[in-house]
């Protein structure tokens, strides 16, 4: 394919080896060889495997198998950058030769039964695993010993190919509304097109159809509910796939004249509240990094849509080694775009009116809220939640994810779990009830009209005699004011909570969370300071108890 002929050019390896541009590429590769192909590679073991069904931990068998995927991404772009060093081709060698030994290219938490021989799954990573060696195989298949390009070929037609054509449907990734749909059509997609060309023309319109699902859960907003990361794995995939696709067919089928392609393409730049600070709704993290390739890809495309901020603000690699992206790090970044950032400091405002998210940026902080149901993708239970950021932190957080397990994807204990309860999150506690899961607990009017964002979130609960929680922001250049009014007939406590990371001071009546201070009136309600852990979160609590009688509650952050 005509993308992979850029690496072969010694005109361009040059520009890599030698512009500023690409050094912090050139001394992550460095980082990643000597943390990742110096030393010998753990082996799996069995009791590794079945640790996630024993006790739901992920964490032990990901350790060794993700490292694998950084040290081919490591180790493959340092033999197209250094060809004259032996010793990157060498380890890459025996690392696909482990990874072609491996029992199944699928994590445990995807696999299914453990009783059930099944090693030949397609989940996310075993294909991005088969495209990793396919695109490896396309840049450096010259190179490899003979056995290494024949075992890629001949696991990624069992392991991939195989399966793929074996059912009419691949499961349910290849009709959902998630990245799980983006990233495993995107990577069998692309692994068929370098190796099997010939049935690749056969199947785009299964292909094209499963991506129609994944763009039908964005709403035309352009808003991925899933979050800030999985906006990044999945349209990332999709658009690789569309770039590859529109290659492939010589321009005959261009996804990006699509416009809801246009808008989910400038969802990211959005996101940024203050530095790197950025809306972490759903299983989202507090910090955000754009990748470089993928967005100065998207500007090209779209110029007036999207922008691209300061350098110091991205990424050319995860620490699941997804291959591709890592490698479009190199192939679209636009040395122009690199250069000229745009201006993170100037405001801001955007209001998603499908989605239900607001975003505002003034010089003195950042702020998001949303309205939206508690059945969402990576649903954490969170309707009217908000987050207010200043000087590069989250002062009102949403945490964000939590630690993945079993028990953090099932939804009988999930909402157990810290960060996807609403007791984390800064939405009102009414006679001891938190919000529910499902689709039907959800905000209902939600709007921003006259500068103010309001949405009723009494529906997020199961609590008789609530009627209404009107929930309004209204904002200054350095504040923003929180109003709530209730409709409650019952007689149970109301308890207002804003929760924090960072531990709240409340001295001579001034309740402050670093320089930002929060006014309130001390006659409506009586304040107390808790704090709950998580195996990733220290949350602290501000929780301000209405007293009898009171339906009103106001503050304001600054």
């Amino acid at each position: 394919m005509e993308i992979y002929s850029k690496l072969k050019d010694p005109v361009f390896i040059k520009k890599i080896r030698e512009a500023d541009c690409f050094k912090k590429l050139r001394d992550e590769l460095f980082a990643l060889w000597e943390a990742h192909c110096t030393k010998p590679r753990e082996t799996f073991r069995y009791s590794d495997f079945k640790l996630y069904w024993e006790t739901g931990n992920r964490g032990v068998y990901e350790s060794i198998y993700f490292p694998r995927r950084l040290a081919i991404s490591a180790a493959s772009i340092l033999a197209l950058i250094y060809p004259e060093e032996e010793k990157y081709l060498v380890r890459l060698m025996d690392e696909i030769y482990a990874i072609c030994d491996e029992y199944t290219w699928c994590l445990p938490a995807h696999q299914g039964k453990l009783e059930t021989n099944n090693n030949c799954k397609i989940d996310l990573f075993a294909s991005e695993t088969g495209f990793a060696l396919s695109e490896i195989y396309a840049l450096l298949g010259d190179r490899l010993d003979p056995l290494i390009v024949d075992r890629i070929k001949v696991e990624t037609e069992r392991r991939i190919f195989t399966p793929f054509l074996a059912v009419p449907e691949y499961k349910w990734w290849e009709h959902g509304t998630n990245n799980w749909t983006a990233v495993c059509t995107g990577s069998v997609a692309g692994a068929f097109m370098i190796q099997r060309p010939d049935l690749a023309e056969t199947l785009i319109d299964r292909w094209n159809k499963s991506m129609e699902y994944y763009l039908s859960g964005f709403e035309n907003d352009g808003i991925c509910i899933e979050g800030c990361g999985y906006w990044h794995y999945g349209f990332g995939f999709f658009t690789v796939y569309a770039d590859m696709l529109k290659t492939f067919t010589g321009g005959r089928i261009d996804w990006f004249k699509n416009e809801k392609v246009r808008k989910v393409s400038s969802f990211i730049q959005k996101m940024f509240l203050s530095g790197n600070t950025c809306v972490s709704f759903a299983d989202g993290g507090r910090h955000l990094s754009y990748h470089i390739g993928l967005c100065h890809y998207l500007k090209s495309l779209y110029p007036d849509e999207v922008v691209v901020y300061h350098p110091k603000f991205s990424y050319n690699y995860d620490s699941c080694g997804r291959y591709c992206l890592h490698l479009r790090s190199i192939l679209w970044l636009n040395e122009d775009y690199y250069n000229d950032p745009a201006d993170d400091t100037v405001s801001a405002e955007y209001y998603a009116e499908e989605s239900e998210w607001f975003i505002k940026r003034t010089p003195s902080y950042g702020f998001a809220a949303k309205g939206g149901n508690n059945n969402e993708h990576h649903n954490n239970n969170d309707v009217g939640s908000f987050i207010y950021a200043k000087n590069g932190k989250q002062i009102i957080t949403d945490p964000g994810a939590g630690v993945y397990s079993r028990q953090y994807f099932d939804k009988n204990t999930r909402y157990s779990i810290l960060e996807c309860s609403s007791r984390s999150h800064s939405v009102p506690i009414v006679d001891g009830k938190l919000q529910e899961f499902g689709k039907e607990y959800a905000a209902v009017g939600t709007k921003f009209d006259d500068g103010i964002f309001s949405t009723d979130i009494a529906g997020a609960y199961n609590c008789d005699g609530l009627e209404s929680i009107h929930r309004s922001f209204s904002f200054t250049e350095d504040s923003i004011i929180l109003t709530d009014k209730f409709v409650y007939s019952g007689d149970g406590e109301i308890v207002e909570r804003l929760v924090s990371l960072i531990k709240p001071t409340y001295e001579n009546g001034v309740l402050s969370v670093e320089d930002t201070v929060i006014e309130f009136d001390p006659n409506v309600c009586d304040l107390e300071i808790g704090v709950e852990s998580s195996e990733r979160n220290h949350c602290y609590f501000m929780d301000f108890k209405l007293k009898d009688g009171v339906r009103e509650f106001c503050c304001t952050i600054k």
